[in-house]
Parts: C-alpha cells; structure tokens; sequence
C-alpha cells in the first residue's frame, strides 16, 4: 500500500509580506501622501501597487471562485473604469483637440481603484482580513506622521510662491490662519474617526495606546488646517448615528425625518454659499463656477472630458484660474457631464449603503462595530452632507478610499453571512424550537409504540 504524501519543497516563498507592502503603498500614495516631494511622482508607484493587487487577485480569483464572482469583481471594473478613462479621454478630443493617451494619462488616478477589487480577491483566496485591516491602519497612521514631518521641515512660504505650481498648490493661505499645508484630510478622517471608535471599545493596552496617539496626531493636525465646514459635517454625523443609522429600523425615520431636510436645504444652501464665497480665492472661485455653468450649457450630457497636462488644457479653454476640482458637483458636471453626475451619485450610494449594512452585520454577529468600518462609514456620512462642494470620490484620495470601503465592506458582509450570528433572529429561533419539539415528540411516541409490541409465541 502506497502513502499519498507529498514532500513539501523547501524552496516555497510567501507572497504575503509582498501583497502586504503592496497594500500599504498604494493606501500611502492613493491617498497622497508623496505628493510633498518628487512631484508626487510617488502616486505612481501607488497605481502600479493597485495594478499588481488586482491582478494577482485575478488569477488567484480565477481558480478559486465561482465565475460569477470573479467576473463581479474582475470584468464589472474594469469596464467600470476602462469606460470612465476611455470617454472622458475621447470626449475631450472630440469635443476640443489634443491626444487620447494623453488625456487617458491624465485620467490615471482612476487605476487607483482597482486596489479594492484586488484585495477582495486575495482575500477570498485565503489573505488573512485582519491582517489587510492592520496594514491599512499602519497607512493610515504613516500618512498623518508623514504630513507633520512635512509641515516642521517644509519652507511653506517659499513653497505657496513658487513658480512650480505642483509645488505652490501644496501650500493655502489666508489672513487668520496663516500659511497650511494642505494635508491628506480624508485619510485623517478616516483615522481619526476609527480610532475614536477604537478607543472606546477595545480593552488591551497596547491598541488603546496606539488608538490615544492616533486621536491626538489628528487633533493636532486639525488644529493646524482648522477646517471648519468639514468638521461641522463630521460632529453632524456622528451625533445622526446613534438617531437614525445605529439600527436597521432606524433607518425607517430617515422616510420621516425628509420632509425637515427639505425645508433646511435653502437656510443649509445659504450657509453653505457664505463659506464658499468667504473661502480662499472665492471671489475668483465664483468666477470660475460661473464659467463652468455657462460650458455645461454647450457639452451637457458627456461633459468637457479629460484635459492633459501636456497638451490643451482647462486652463487654456476657460481661464487661467479655472480648476474644476475646486467647484464641487459643478466641476464634475463640467468634465463629465450629467451621466458623469449620476453615475457618481449612484457609487457614492452603492459605497455608503456597503458600509451601513456591513456595520449593521458586524454589529449582529462580533456584537461590536468595526472601528474601521465604522470610521469609514461616518467619513462617507459627511461627505453626504458636502457633496455639493467637495465631490471628494471623483479624485485621488476618494477613489483610493471608496474603493477600500467597498472591497472592506463587502468582505464583512460575506463573513458575517457564514459566521453564526451572536444574536439570532426570532423567526430562527422559533424554527428551531419547533423543530426540538417535533424530535422529542416523535421520539415519546415511538417509544410508546416500541412499548406497546407484544412479544411472539
């Protein structure tokens, strides 16, 4: 009889550390944080970290999941974002002149967002969660350590008159608060927000200490940027959390609570202009978003396109200070039109309710919040209520976040679905108190029959 072992070989090397590396890279960089030096030419080593995630997960995926899954989460993106760089490449030549691979290179922040579908990918394929989750945290951490570095070291005053505008864009002005450093916000957020949370739940010393110094490193850096609109959305909702979105039938009260939101959008619109309007430059920035309304009139439905830095630009069409990034929806609207806009109102959608009903999952099966998650989906909440002006997902540091929330998201949703949940639902457990009953009477009667039977002559 012959054995069926198999000799390991000694020369099997682990991709993980790889994998791991790639993961923090591509959060560091999609998130901006190179952009202080070399002209953040890091951000492309931060895509070509996202590219190499993605296709590793496509050929693990390939041989290890159904097909329906790997083609949700391989063909779907990249006709996704293949489309977006496409279009909006061709658009502009059509639409102006120029090259489309330079406008498709311009577009390439997008590739960012294949790091999603690559970790969720791995993931599945084996790659440990918490140990993905950690790697982000670490990112996380690294971008705020990364920004002060900058901020002590950094000649901010000769940087915001600097000829080089990659180099006098890093740095804002104005007269109460001085020259800032314009730093990574929505990664702050994020950690902020989760360490909060974290700090609140966890019980070993070690993650409450790194949860203390993660809070603080984020006030700090608050109090030196001192947005102010951003952290008025951000207190806004976490106090909405625990009203209407800390439960499933809360959400219900959203249906009644609609009809008040309806009646503060013009006091909100007004406030939210005053601040436009008082913001940096918002004489010109009112300028600009005048400009952008009267070209959405001429290219409506597909918008403007992309534009290149190395051929025709905005700037050379519109205005020297015209910057679409700077005009919230109206600047997306511009450059891709209204199919643009409704695509993007539907992932922003897509993205927070993945992170609602992943919170809701954990919440039902561990019996706690992730503070990750959680973090993102009080970050994705705000951005809610600034999406008129800051359309954060159409950029860098919103595709590199969004397509985290939604690969992380969907992750626990698929865990929480196998694990047995902490607290079972009613209808569950009366099924299987019926049953328990129906096997025990059963068996009495059976042994009353069994009982019963006369034994044979």
């Amino acid at each position: 009889m012959q054995s069926n072992t198999t000799a390991t070989s000694p020369f099997q090397i682990s991709l993980n550390p790889l994998i791991y590396a790639a993961i923090f890279m591509a959060t560091f960089a999609g998130c901006q944080g190179g952009r202080y030096y070399l002209a953040n030419r890091l951000q492309e080593l931060g895509i070509a970290c996202a590219l190499l995630l993605f296709v590793m997960g496509c050929w693990q995926g390939f041989f290890r999941l159904s097909y329906r899954e790997w083609k949700a989460w391989v063909v779907s993106p990249v006709l996704l974002l293949g489309g977006i760089i496409g279009i909006s490449s061709v658009v502009f030549v059509l639409n102006y002149s120029g090259s489309v691979l330079f406008s498709a290179f311009s577009a390439r922040e997008f590739l960012l967002a294949f790091m999603g579908p690559g970790i969720y990918l791995l993931v599945r394929c084996g790659l440990p969660l918490p140990q993905v989750e950690r790697t982000i945290w670490c990112a996380l951490f690294a971008l705020m350590v990364n920004y002060l570095v900058f901020y002590f070291t950094m000649d901010l005053r000769a940087a915001f008159f600097s000829s080089d505008h990659t180099v006098s864009n890093l740095v804002t002005y104005d007269a109460w608060r001085g020259f800032r450093l314009k730093p990574p916000l929505f990664a702050i957020m994020v950690a902020l927000l989760g360490s909060l949370a974290l700090l609140f739940q966890s019980r070993g010393k070690a993650i409450k200490t790194a949860a203390i110094v993660s809070v603080a490193l984020a006030a700090y850096i608050w109090s030196i940027v001192l947005f102010r609109s951003t952290l008025a959305t951000m207190i806004l909702s976490v106090l909405l959390y625990p009203i209407l979105l800390s439960h499933r039938t809360r959400l219900k009260l959203i249906v009644v609570a609609a009809p008040l939101a309806v009646l503060a959008i013009p006091v909100i619109g007004a406030i939210a202009a005053e601040n436009f309007m008082e913001a940096d430059g918002g004489s010109i920035r009112a300028k600009a978003f005048l400009k952008a309304l009267e070209h959405i009139a001429l290219h409506p439905i597909l918008g403007a396109g992309e534009d290149s830095a190395y051929g025709l630009s905005y700037q050379d069409i519109v205005a020297k200070y015209f910057f679409p990034s700077d005009l919230g929806l109206v600047g997306v609207t511009y450059k891709y039109g209204i199919v643009g806009v409704l695509l993007y109102l539907t992932m922003h959608g897509k993205i927070w309710l993945r992170l609602w009903s992943a919170n809701m999952d954990c919440r039902d099966t561990d019996g706690r919040i992730n503070p990750l998650l959680w973090g993102m989906f009080i970050f994705m909440t705000a951005q809610t209520f600034n999406l008129a002006l800051n359309p954060g997902l159409a950029y860098a540091q919103g595709i590199t976040l969004g397509s985290l929330a939604l690969a992380l998201g969907s992750l626990h949703r698929m865990r929480c679905a196998l694990a047995p949940s902490q607290n079972p639902p009613i209808l569950e457990a009366s099924e299987t108190m019926t049953s328990t009953t129906t096997s025990t009477i059963t068996s009495t009667m059976t042994n009353a029959d069994a009982s019963t039977v006369r034994p044979q002559a």
